[in-house]
């Protein structure tokens, strides 16, 4: 994790998500986190399953810049280590980076 405090210029990357298999999701998700978590501009990943429905799943991931952002949804494509992750997601209701507008 890098030492760079949650401010307006940081990017949250929201994604929710529907599964098939939870423990294998969730054997996958450890193993995308852990390799997610060594990304240039890596700050912080909260895994979220939503209490009503085990099957939906909401990821978010808080990066120093939405270059690195960008960078990192590129290399997640090809790194060997979020594939399971990617094969055990059915279907994606929202994908998106977002940015601080306002902060309590």
């Amino acid at each position: 994790m890098t030492d760079i405090a949650m401010t307006d210029t940081t990017i949250f990357e929201i994604a929710v998500c529907t599964i098939a298999d939870e423990p294998e999701a969730e054997k996958a998700r450890k193993a995308a986190m852990k390799a997610v978590r060594h990304y240039p501009g890596f700050i912080s990943w909260q895994a979220l399953t939503a209490n009503d429905r085990p099957e939906q799943i909401a990821d978010i991931v808080e990066w120093a810049s939405r270059e690195a952002a960008d960078a990192a949804a590129e290399k997640v494509r090809t790194d060997p280590a979020f594939a399971p992750y990617m094969a055990a997601i059915v279907s994606v209701s929202l994908m998106q980076h977002f940015h601080t507008s306002h902060s309590l």
